[in-house]
């Protein structure tokens, strides 16, 4: 039976002897409609998924992100059994192997929230890594064999992982873990403003190297509130709310940016295209910088607008300006959630085009998921982003939200953003299977992270 609750969360089989019946983890943490009887539970395919949520640094931009499985299941188990709470780790270590979190995010940090009791998972050595972080939540010392916890951790430590505590009051009996700790997160929802002063001074004081971060943030305001208090590190639904929300200073003028995107659908000529763009010495700087760098693997220098046009084509060439519009000076942590959202959206639903019943046309897959956030970056209804720009019918349609294969692509890469319980039937609705599309979005993720890092 403990095989059974694996596999409904996801989880690859393993031998135990320990006994857990399914209703008692469906108690605690139900997971979508399950019958009375679950008969053929063994052969029921792999359905969880890893959700994501950003962590942003002082400068506003994205410093790692939290993997974890669906946020209620997790809120569910922590104050729970530690066989339940076992079950869920592993559930969810299982789910992440595979994906190379860790590898594809570069210098980023990856953190996953682990019970005491799973410190000693066989499943932790597949994703070992410098840059990932295990968060772990204190408990009740009486609860907790000191000693063994003292060698769990040096055991993590040993393999390559940061450690980390999450706390939400002071902990003075878990001093000596805390003080060791490369992370402290806190909750600061939980208390007031001068039992916040205290414990930051007391964590500061004791380990000047570590990095504090403030969860749980609501608001904006919140944000700013722990930003004044100089913690390193900031998550919360804030992130990727739109309060307050005001469009980008950038750099680039879209006007002439949306003129050239509208020529190339027109069919223009190369030379009319690359006379709209030279009065802009911005936009030339960014083409020959674009075309010129490594990635493009050119043999010979260019230094003329008409022969980048005619080296990229013009498909090629519409995706960098669109691209393009989302080149922001100095953007805040707005403007740089949105950014990476849409570029990850448009790279994955580009990754899925042939597969189950998403449609081949991986230019328009792109498009969509790109576009699918300019009403927000430029602060615009949806209706006048579309008047600016000559986007190809079948895009405009799904934006639109027009029923069909193209708006059900965009629906899953919306579903795989939220914790809403949409993921399932979304990649069902495009014949897919949630788990593997989960790869992809984290494949997606990284390559989005590359052209912020290099634009």
């Amino acid at each position: 039976m403990f095989d059974s609750i694996r596999r409904m969360l996801g989880g690859a089989p393993k031998e135990s002897s320990a006994e857990v019946s399914f209703q008692q983890l469906n108690e605690v943490a139900p997971l979508s409609s399950v019958p009375a009887t679950v008969p053929n539970l063994n052969e029921q395919k792999n359905s969880s998924f890893i959700r994501r949520d950003a962590i942003l640094d002082q400068n506003e931009r994205i410093a790692g992100y939290e993997f974890a499985l669906g946020q209620k299941m997790q809120s569910r188990l922590m104050d729970k059994s530690a066989l339940i709470r076992r079950v869920y780790d592993e559930a969810m270590l299982s789910n992440l192997a595979p994906l190379g979190v860790s590898s594809l995010l570069g210098g980023r940090s990856a953190f996953i929230r682990l019970s005491v009791e799973s410190l000693r998972s066989p499943l932790l050595p597949a994703i070992a890594n410098p840059n990932m972080v295990i968060m772990i939540a204190p408990r009740p010392v009486s609860e907790i064999n000191l000693a063994e916890l003292r060698e769990s951790l040096a055991h993590v430590s040993m393999m390559g992982f940061k450690l980390g505590w999450s706390i939400n009051k002071p902990c003075p009996e878990y001093a000596e873990f805390l003080q060791q700790a490369a992370f402290v997160e806190i909750d600061t929802s939980s208390m007031d403003g001068i039992q916040l002063k205290a414990m930051l001074a007391d964590l500061r004081s004791s380990n000047p190297e570590q990095k504090l971060i403030a969860s749980r943030l609501q608001t904006v305001d919140d944000f700013k509130y722990c930003f004044e208090r100089r913690f390193d590190y900031y998550m919360g639904p804030f992130v990727s709310s739109r309060e307050n929300w005001h469009p980008a200073k950038s750099d680039v003028n879209y006007l002439p940016v949306f003129q050239a995107l509208e020529m190339i659908r027109a069919g223009a000529e190369f030379d009319a295209i690359a006379e709209c763009l030279r009065t802009d010495p911005v936009l030339t700087f960014k083409l020959l910088r674009y075309i010129n760098s490594p990635g493009i693997g050119l043999q010979q220098k260019i230094n003329e607008i008409q022969q980048a046009l005619m080296l990229l084509g013009r498909e090629r060439f519409y995706r960098w300006l669109s691209l393009l519009l989302f080149d922001s000076k100095k953007p805040g942590f707005h403007e740089n959630v949105i950014r990476e959202q849409a570029l990850t959206r448009g790279r994955l639903m580009e990754m899925l085009a042939g597969k189950g019943q998403v449609p081949a046309n991986a230019d328009q897959l792109f498009l969509i998921g790109l576009f699918s956030l300019m009403n927000l970056m430029l602060a615009l209804p949806l209706e006048d982003v579309l008047k600016q720009v000559a986007l190809p019918e079948a895009v405009a349609s799904a934006l639109r939200g027009e029923a069909g294969p193209l708006h059900d692509a965009l629906a899953l890469a919306v579903a795989l953003e939220s914790d809403n319980g949409e993921m399932e039937a979304a990649a069902a609705q495009c014949g897919l299977e949630a788990g593997d599309v989960t790869g992809q979005m984290i494949e997606a993720l990284a390559w989005a992270q590359e052209i912020v890092a290099v634009s």
